[in-house]
C-alpha cells in the first residue's frame, strides 16, 4: 500500500477517513453495498462544502489609497471596520457603505455622483484597483493602490495650528486664463489642512504634508482627484502645480497676505435687459420642454440653481438650499435646479441628478439643461451677461425681478468664510420673503 504524504487539513482527513471506510467496509465488514455507498458519498460531500476556503478580508484600521497619476502618487486616507469603508478629506469624512464583494473582488457605487471603485484584494494588506468616472462620454479611469497606513502627521496638541492666507494666482504666465484665488491653511507640525477660494467657487477639504522647502495638499470627494503642491521660498509659494485627475494640469504660485481679498461674487454675473427679469426654456425629467418666464415668478421668492450632479460645489450649495426650503418653503418658496450634465446622454444625465436628488432627499423637481459648459449654459440662460461658473444661483422676488445673481459657492471646506457666506444668503431669503 502506497502512503502519500497530505498537508493536514479537514478536507484531507475526511478523505482519507472516506477510503478506510470504503475498504473496510465494503471488503471486511461486508456491509450492504447501496446503503455504504449512501453514507461515504453524503460525507464526501459534506468534506466539500464546508471545506470552502473563506473570501478574504482587508485588515481593519487607518489605510491610505495611492492614486496614480503619470509620475504622481496622490495620497488619501482611508479607514476600514468590518462594516464600512470611509474616505477621510482633513474633517470631511465620506462613507462607503455598499460595497459589494465576489470572493475577493470588490465594487462599490460612490455616493452622491456617477463614479465607483473597484479592485482585488491580495492577502489582508494590499488592494488594487481603478477609479471610474461614469459621468463621461469616454471611459475616465484612474489606477489605485490601497496599502495599511504606516505613518502618520507628526502633529503637535500643545499648540495652536499656524493660520496663513496667501493672495494666489492660477495660471500666472497666461493673460487669458490667469484667475485669483485664496489659499487659507492651517500647519500643525507638518500636517497642513485649508483649500482654496477662488471667484467661482472653492476646492473643498485640503489635507497634505508641510515642511520648510515645501508644501502638497490633496482630496478625493468621489467625483473628483485634486492635488496642490508648491515650493515655499520665505512669504511665497513658487512652482505650484495643480493637478484635477488626469485631464487637467496647471500652474499657481502666492504671497503671504491675510488681507487678501477677492471680487465679490454677486458683481460677476448681471442681468442684460433693462427689466430685470428672467426667461429660460428646459426639460422636464420626462423629456417635456419648460419655459420659466415671469408668470411663474410672479407671486412667490424663486431661487434658480444652475448646477451640476458632477459639482461638489453645486451639492454642497444644493444641501444649503434644502435648509433654506425646509423653512420658507410653506411661505411660498419655490427652488428651480437645472441641471447641466456631462456627457451627451440624456437618459444618463437623468439617472445621475435623479440619484443625487434622492440620496440629498430634495423634494423639488430638477430640470435639464444641457451638457455641463458653461457656454452652454449662458444659452439658455441668455438674460444673464455670462454663466461664468457652476453654480450659479438667480434670485428673483414676488415682482419677478431678479435681484441678485450670486456666482459660485463657498462650501463648509472654506470654515469661517462658509458660515459668513450661508448666514448672509439666509438674511438675503428672508428679507424677500418678508418684502
Amino acid at each position: 500500500m502506497c502512503i502519500i504524504s497530505i498537508k493536514a487539513s479537514k478536507r484531507s482527513f475526511l478523505i482519507i477517513a472516506f477510503l478506510l471506510f470504503y475498504y473496510c467496509g465494503l471488503y471486511t465488514l461486508n456491509l450492504n453495498y447501496t446503503l455504504y455507498i449512501t453514507f461515504v458519498l453524503g460525507l464526501l460531500q459534506f468534506a466539500c462544502t464546508n471545506n470552502k476556503t473563506a473570501p478574504l478580508k482587508p485588515r481593519t484600521g487607518n489605510w491610505e489609497i495611492e492614486f496614480s497619476v503619470a509620475e504622481l502618487h496622490i495620497p488619501i486616507k482611508l479607514s476600514i471596520t468590518d462594516t464600512t469603508w470611509k474616505i477621510h478629506n482633513a474633517s470631511e469624512t465620506i462613507e462607503l457603505d455598499s460595497l459589494v464583494w465576489n470572493a475577493n473582488k470588490f465594487y462599490v457605487k460612490m455616493p452622491l455622483f456617477n463614479t465607483s471603485m473597484s479592485g482585488e484584494l491580495f492577502g489582508d494588506s494590499l488592494i488594487t484597483g481603478q477609479w471610474t468616472d461614469h459621468s463621461r462620454d469616454s471611459i475616465y479611469t484612474i489606477p489605485f493602490t490601497i496599502k495599511p497606513l504606516k505613518s502618520n502627521y507628526q502633529t503637535s496638541a500643545s499648540t495652536a495650528p499656524v493660520h496663513l492666507v496667501y493672495d494666489a494666482t492660477f495660471s500666472p504666465n497666461s493673460e487669458e486664463d490667469k484667475s485669483k484665488a485664496l489659499g487659507i491653511f492651517d500647519i500643525n507640525g507638518n500636517r497642513i489642512t485649508g483649500t482654496f477660494l477662488t471667484e467661482t467657487g472653492d476646492y473643498r477639504f485640503l489635507e497634505g504634508y508641510a515642511t520648510d522647502q515645501s508644501i502638497s495638499l490633496g482630496c478625493f470627494d468621489g467625483t473628483h482627484l485634486f492635488y496642490f503642491c508648491a515650493n515655499i521660498a520665505g512669504d511665497s509659494l513658487k512652482e505650484g502645480k495643480f493637478h484635477s485627475g488626469k485631464h487637467w494640469t496647471e500652474e499657481w504660485c502666492g504671497a503671504l497676505n491675510p488681507n487678501a481679498k477677492l471680487r465679490d461674487p454677486d458683481s460677476l454675473t448681471f442681468i442684460k435687459n433693462d427689466n430685470n427679469e428672467l426667461k429660460f426654456r428646459v426639460r422636464s425629467l420626462n423629456g417635456d420642454s419648460v419655459i420659466f418666464d415671469k408668470n411663474a415668478f410672479v407671486g412667490r421668492v424663486s431661487i434658480v440653481q444652475i448646477f451640476g450632479s458632477w459639482c461638489p460645489n453645486c451639492t454642497d450649495e444644493s444641501r444649503f438650499l434644502k435648509e433654506i426650503y425646509s423653512q420658507y418653503g410653506s411661505q411660498g418658496l419655490q427652488i428651480i435646479p437645472v441641471a447641466f450634465e456631462r456627457g451627451s446622454d440624456f437618459e444618463s444625465a437623468k439617472h445621475s441628478v435623479t440619484r443625487q436628488f434622492h440620496e440629498l432627499g430634495l423634494s423639488y423637481p430638477p430640470y435639464f439643461g444641457g451638457i455641463s459648459n458653461k457656454g452652454a449654459a449662458s444659452h439658455v440662460f441668455s438674460d444673464l451677461s455670462k454663466v461664468l461658473s457652476f453654480p450659479t444661483t438667480v434670485f428673483i422676488d414676488k415682482q419677478g425681478k431678479v435681484r441678485k445673481i450670486h456666482t459660485g459657492f463657498y462650501g463648509p471646506g472654506t470654515g469661517e468664510y462658509y458660515m459668513r457666506h450661508t448666514e448672509m444668503l439666509h438674511m438675503f431669503v428672508k428679507q424677500l420673503i418678508n418684502e
